[in-house]
């Protein structure tokens, strides 16, 4: 079926579990994450696609046609994620001079740097120094409303890595979720993340299964004539659907 204006996208369907994790909801206001919080969420949703696309290589054509991006057609839908990434890829390697070893460091580092204006490791120190600039940094509230674009394309350029780079994605989901850092993971912990007081090791087939559940409930409320050519049914199935 055709998209239809005001209809709930992809993106924003696999978007709102994580949204809602950290999202505050004031008395008085309109909802809000917390800066540092709203880079977890762009990691998240990156990986996620990351891991849609790289299930879905081979089938790239038909996802496309439930991928809405402005000016590219269903078709070329894909290959401009997939510019994007390689984009986004090489710029990481000419500014850090290596490759990204896990999503936090590919998305989330970069996002904080970009907005502190320091290194990671002195945005570090800083925090950990209690200096007054790094924390409301930290704590500055960002609204949902105007993050809610960008959230989504982070996902979505998510696909077009996954897809241009499986052997990346299943190293870097391996070394974020299965092979922890706990001296890494007890610091962002501290800065506030969402994180369980031990990490949960969720394989990656373990993870993917689950984001392909939630592809397939996408689908059969918006797109039902793309759950067999995309593979789908099956999950459904196994989440309890229909």
């Amino acid at each position: 079926m055709p998209w239809k204006e005001g209809q709930t996208t992809l993106m924003g369907f696999l978007g709102m579990l994580p949204v809602q994790k950290v999202m505050k909801k004031p008395l008085f206001g309109a909802p809000y994450i917390r800066l540092f919080n709203y880079f977890e969420v762009l990691t998240f949703m990156y990986m996620s696609g990351a891991i849609l696309g790289r299930a879905r290589h081979n089938k790239l054509n038909i996802l496309g046609k439930m991928l809405i991006i402005p000016g590219a057609t269903a078709g070329k839908a894909v290959k401009v994620l997939q510019d994007e990434a390689k984009k986004r890829l090489n710029n990481f390697r000419n500014e850090v001079g290596k490759e990204p070893d896990t999503f936090y460091e590919f998305i989330q580092f970069r996002e904080l740097e970009r907005a502190t204006g320091l290194s990671l490791t002195d945005t570090i120190e800083a925090y950990s120094s209690g200096n007054k600039k790094i924390m409301e940094a930290f704590d500055e509230k960002f609204p949902v409303a105007a993050g809610e674009l960008f959230i989504k394309s982070f996902g979505l350029e998510g696909i077009g890595f996954g897809s241009s780079f499986p052997e990346s994605t299943e190293r870097m989901y391996k070394n974020t979720y299965e092979h922890v850092d706990m001296d890494l993971y007890s610091k962002l912990k501290a800065w506030g993340l969402a994180l369980a007081e031990k990490p949960a090791k969720m394989g990656l087939e373990e993870v993917e299964e689950t984001v392909l559940q939630m592809v397939a409930a996408y689908t059969l409320e918006y797109y039902p004539e793309l759950l067999d050519p995309l593979e789908l049914r099956d999950y459904l199935e196994s989440a309890g659907g229909s």
